[in-house]
This record gives structure tokens, C-alpha cells and sequence, in this order.
């Protein structure tokens, strides 16, 4: 590995070991986080927070499904 280049195998594993490789699966529990995000007592964080926050883990969740539509569309 150049020094370039991450690391994603503990990522792999645990896609593999807590959703059995479902990437599915994994967005349906980011969505699951998003929602829940915002049912949080609004004093916990300033909303820009909020709104970083949420828009991390939609980004985390396009990428998820942007590899789980290559991988279809590859088989």
C-alpha cells in the first residue's frame, strides 16, 4: 500500500460482520441516524452542527449506494 492510499479494510469488515455484506442495509440504518439526528433537543447542538452532521452522513450514504449500484451493475 503507497502512503496515498487508505486502509478500508476494517470499513469491509464490519459491512461484512454487522450487515452480512448488505450495503442496503447499512443506509437504511443511516437514514434511521438522520432522522433520529433531528429529533435531538435542540439545545445539544447550534443547527449549522446539525446540519454538518446530517450532511455527512447523507454523503457517507450516496457513496454506499454508488458502490452498491457498481457492483450490480458489474455482475
Amino acid at each position: 500500500m503507497t502512503p496515498n492510499e487508505i486502509n478500508l479494510h476494517p470499513l469491509l469488515s464490519y459491512f461484512e460482520e454487522c450487515h452480512e455484506g448488505n450495503l442496503l442495509s447499512f443506509t437504511q440504518w443511516l437514514d434511521k441516524a438522520i432522522y433520529m439526528f433531528h429529533y435531538l433537543p435542540t439545545d445539544t447542538f447550534s443547527e449549522t452542527d446539525r446540519q454538518n452532521v446530517c450532511h455527512v452522513l447523507m454523503e457517507l450514504k450516496e457513496a454506499v449506494l454508488k458502490i452498491h449500484v457498481e457492483q450490480h451493475n458489474c455482475a
